[in-house]
């Protein structure tokens, strides 16, 4: 499949998705190192909304509706990381013991060297 991303613009925003969900990712990690399932879910499925607007935008070349919800995802974001179940620092400790137990730690998860 050969995907055309076209000017700036689009090269800008496509950029801005992908490091978008890159630290979704970072975030993902660390919540779910730390026993904050709920937040887990609730960024996979803020990274799924990014992600699924990214493929149409991809998948619809040139199209201005598909390019107006890629910028409404991301838009919305911020939003909805405000809304999201707070995060829980009573259980942090003893999780991210048991994960370093057994060899996982955030920095293995996060550093792009690591990957």
């Amino acid at each position: 499949m050969e995907i055309f991303i076209g000017g700036d613009l689009n090269k800008k925003l496509i950029t801005e998705a992908v490091k978008t969900v890159n630290n979704l990712s970072k975030d993902i990690g660390g919540n779910l190192l730390s026993g904050q399932e709920m937040r887990v879910v609730e960024y996979l499925q803020i990274q799924r909304s990014i992600l699924d607007a990214l493929e149409d935008k991809l998948a619809a070349a040139g199209d201005f509706k598909a390019e107006q919800s890629l910028e409404k995802a991301l838009k919305a974001v911020s939003g909805k990381m405000d809304a999201m179940t707070p995060f829980n620092p009573a259980i942090a400790a003893e999780s991210l013991q048991s994960w370093d137990e057994r060899g996982v730690s955030l920095p293995s998860l996060v550093d792009r060297q690591q990957a």
